[in-house]
């Protein structure tokens, strides 16, 4: 099944964004990465009930604006390394984790950049 990541904004629910459809599991470690290493508590609950209840739909305008820039910052500096310790890209089974990851961080790039 996929997942569904929307990075919209959540002070301006009428801007165009853009849909991250990666697998649900791919989606739900995603968040869990968020989740591990946001600086806010209250989110970093949050985040983990989504990933516990493996719930296949995210969007960053279920928060702050401030709380979706702080998932976007972990998106955008610590995803990738996280995937690379956890599914090397040096063993050919995990190119496509790397694929979906690389996309959602453009999309995280884009985000900030809008």
């Amino acid at each position: 099944m996929s997942g569904i990541f929307n990075l919209d904004w959540p002070d301006f629910p009428d801007r165009d964004y853009e849909t991250w459809n990666p697998t649900r599991g791919a989606m739900l470690w995603a968040v869990e990465v968020c989740a591990d290493r946001v600086r806010d508590e209250w989110l970093a609950g949050s985040l983990r009930e989504i990933v516990d209840g493996g719930y296949g739909y995210f969007g960053l305008g279920f928060f702050t604006q401030q709380q979706a820039a702080e998932i976007v910052r972990v998106i955008r500096t610590d995803l990738k390394a996280a995937t690379e310790a956890v599914q090397p890209i040096a063993e050919p089974r995990n190119a496509l984790i790397h694929v979906m990851v690389d996309e959602l961080i453009g999309m995280a790039d884009r985000w900030v950049k809008a």
